[in-house]
């Protein structure tokens, strides 16, 4: 579409691609229930990640399409005239919208050029087109005059939308020029043919603006993945749990989930959570894997196959997820996309019965009563003849029959096809096409809803005519905003002219440059930055305040021992440390520490490492979380890289005076030390590395924070009441699905 709009342009011209966003939101279901579908405008010369910002306002708000009213209990051919005049009414407000892109009774534009005077104060000859309309699958039908449950892309069969499409055979795409030829030819045979394409007849304003229809559409992570496929499978996992008698287990593991410097750890279960939101399943893809693992870890011969298929299925969805995510591709992440998208499809019959749906559930409930009065008769007719013994043998052989002719029939009447499962097979396409999917998530006009409409209709009467006072707060609202970044803008010019005037030093008065390795120093926080100062740890001044105020004997000996061996290694003149001396060295109890590591694209991240020991985090139970320890350098401990995950139990800041009367100040942890089991290989099934708690001897080690390099996350096999992970687990697996950063540089 592009390259054809750029052959008619001429030297010194701007193309202005237009990206339209809609998305219907609700206001409130206690007065009328008030409901509004906006339609948002930005412009693809913005980079990505402006555009993301919602503080940028690069997303404004053009118009208010019409609410169709609801329909119920009225004939089918009076269904089918009011949904034909809704889709008319929603094509006149969208010509009337879209007119300028038409060219036509337009006096101020020049075959679709305009004059446009830009933010640096000059004028440019700019050519919109309309290059990109996001939304979600039903507003995609209305929009494009398709029927619902079908691919807005390709032309496949609805009974084909659960199969694997392999690249090189792919459905044909939607010619958008002959459904407008079609529609107009108005003909029996014309309509005949657009039903059989699932498109319904009528004038679509889409297809008379300048541009490929087909097209229009973007990927979107926000309703395809997160509240679609991952949704879908959070149920499908359930339902299988149920199944083999595994909720229970997989309730207590996801409640044991341990804490990470962005993921806080979760009060309730899946099935007590009513609504799951986008961002909330995001976060529950970063340990799903994890959880799942454990749930079915074990099994007997029978099982063992099927619970691993389970895996297989769920590792190949999410990380079909986390490649989508990734913000540039190559050759090699698309093949891996297109390969997890492959393993998924192979093992997705495992969850076939968590697809059935109202029908075929109500047939096999039918049929689970025609079979128990069988069961009856067959009981009645030989009450005389059967023994107890024999009688019970028949019931279970009964109760067994029963369940497996049930099975049988959902698998029959379940099915994979639903659009979402099918829209995945051209993701690859569209990002060889258009490039990364993070540009087109639908999250940024979703954030929208709340400054255009929603704190809009919170300030308003609430009444009839609520709408004006909620566009007059808006822009209000928004100009104010504007203006604040305008001055913002403006300062910061005035800065940088100040700055380029400045005469710098010579170089001998010039900072020595920053080393690579600067930003790894960690920063400490603590409880004495408490105003009140009556924290139990900020009253802990020195080491014997620490001994005695650990109550757990074990950790108090590591913590006396640890320290001392390693003062003595530290130390230069390697002299003989008394308890006398040790027991009065000034100490400072920090509950956390911020960590800069690098992150995915290679910027830098800041990551906030809780430890609060003993003392509860929030009003809840207490916090120590798992970091990375580099252990020595170059690659061991197989995927593991030279780092090992070690979980926190205290942090601490000792202050030692040296025989030439200096000051050194040492910051020191105590941790829960870990060893890799299997020499830290991946595990064939769910590519996870399991570790386990090292001997007695050496589980509790004290050791600088200098060798803690980012924060780790680690699945219990034993769930815990506390969430730290410790008490009676004694292996974890390794979590390498919990952000890009990781799995990328530590597994792949």
């Amino acid at each position: 579409m592009l390259i054809e709009v750029k052959a008619t342009l001429r030297l010194g011209d701007t193309l202005v691609p237009l990206i339209f966003m809609s998305d219907g939101t609700h206001l409130s279901n206690f007065a009328g229930d008030k409901k509004e579908w906006p339609v948002y405008m930005t412009i693809g010369n913005l980079s990505s990640k402006i555009r993301q910002m919602p503080s940028t306002h690069s997303v404004v708000m053009v118009a208010l399409l019409p609410i169709p009213i609801k329909n119920r209990n009225i004939p089918q051919k009076r269904l089918d005239e009011q949904r034909q005049t809704n889709r008319e009414v929603l094509n006149e407000v969208l010509r009337r919208v879209l007119q300028p892109l038409t060219f036509k009774q337009n006096p101020n534009a020049e075959s679709g050029y305009y004059n446009v005077l830009c933010a640096d104060g000059n004028f440019r000859r700019c050519k919109p087109v309309l290059a990109a309309w996001l939304a979600d699958c039903p507003e995609y039908s209305d929009l494009h005059h398709l029927e619902r449950h079908v691919c807005f892309w390709c032309e496949c069969p609805k009974n084909e939308l659960g199969d694997y499409v392999h690249p090189d055979k792919e459905h044909p795409r939607r010619d958008h020029n002959l459904y407008r030829t079609l529609s107009d030819a108005n003909t029996k045979a014309a309509d005949a043919e657009l039903s059989s394409r699932h498109v319904h007849r009528g004038f679509n304003v889409f297809r008379h603006i300048p541009c490929i229809v087909s097209d229009l559409p973007k990927p979107d992570l926000l309703h395809t993945m997160q509240i679609g496929m991952l949704d879908h499978l959070q149920k499908w996992i359930f339902h299988f749990m149920k199944t083999h008698e595994r909720l229970d287990k997989y309730n207590a593991i996801w409640l044991s989930v341990p804490a990470y410097h962005d993921l806080t750890p979760k009060n309730k279960s899946y099935e007590e959570v009513s609504q799951w939101n986008g961002k909330e399943m995001k976060e529950m893809s970063r340990y799903l894997l994890g959880v799942v693992t454990q749930s079915l870890r074990g099994g007997n011969p029978a099982q063992r196959p099927i619970f691993n298929r389970a895996i297989e299925c769920t590792r190949a969805l999410l990380e079909f997820y986390m490649y989508a995510r990734y913000k540039s591709h190559d050759d090699a992440t698309l093949s891996y996309m297109e390969d997890a998208l492959h393993r998924f499809h192979t093992f997705k019959d495992v969850f076939l019965l968590g697809r059935a749906g109202k029908k075929a559930k109500a047939k096999a409930n039918a049929l689970r009563t025609e079979l128990v009065k069988k069961r009856k008769v067959d009981e009645e007719t030989n009450a005389e003849t059967w023994t107890p013994s024999k009688k019970r043998r028949e019931m279970n052989a009964w109760r067994d029959y029963i369940s497996h002719e049930i099975d049988v029939s959902k698998e029959l009447d379940a099915d994979f096809n639903f659009p979402k499962i099918h829209l995945m097979s051209h993701w690859v396409e569209q990002i060889r096409r258009y490039g990364a999917l993070q540009q087109y998530s639908a999250e940024r006009h979703e954030q929208a809803h709340k400054t255009n409409l929603k704190d809009g209709w919170n300030a308003s009467n609430h009444n009839l005519n609520y709408l004006p006072q909620v566009i007059t707060f808006q822009r209000r609202i928004l100009c104010f905003e504007i203006r604040e970044l305008n001055l913002q803008a403006l300062a910061q010019r005035r800065e940088n002219s100040a700055a380029a005037c400045k005469v710098l030093p010579s170089g001998a008065d010039l900072a020595a440059p920053q080393s690579p390795q600067s930003y790894a120093k960690p920063e400490f926080m603590g409880p004495q930055n408490r105003r009140d100062g009556k924290h139990p740890d900020a009253m802990i001044k020195d080491f014997r305040a620490l001994l005695d105020n650990t109550q757990d004997a074990t950790h108090r000996v590591a913590i006396y021992s640890g320290t001392r061996e390693f003062i003595k290694h530290k130390s230069r003149n390697k002299t003989y440390i008394s308890d006398e001396q040790l027991h009065a060295m000034e100490l400072c109890i920090y509950h956390g520490i911020k960590v800069q590591v690098e992150g995915l694209d290679g910027e830098r991240i800041s990551q906030m490492c809780r430890c609060t020991g003993s003392q509860s985090w929030r009003g809840g139970d207490r916090r120590n979380d798992w970091v990375w320890v580099k252990q020595r350098p170059g690659r061991c401990y197989g995927a593991l890289n030279g780092r090992l995950p070690w979980q926190l139990q205290r942090l601490f800041k000792i202050k030692l005076q040296n025989e030439d009367g200096a000051f050194v100040e040492y910051w020191l942890a105590l941790a829960l030390t870990t060893i890799p089991e299997n020499s830290g290989n991946l595990d064939p099934v769910s590519k996870f590395v399991q570790v386990r708690k090292a001997p007695a001897a050496v589980a509790l080690q004290v050791f600088s924070v200098g060798n803690i390099v980012g924060c780790a996350h680690v699945i219990p096999e034993i769930a815990t009441s506390s969430k730290t992970g410790d008490g009676r687990n004694e292996r974890w697996i390794v979590n390498s699905h919990i952000d890009l950063a990781t799995w990328n540089d530590v597994y792949n």
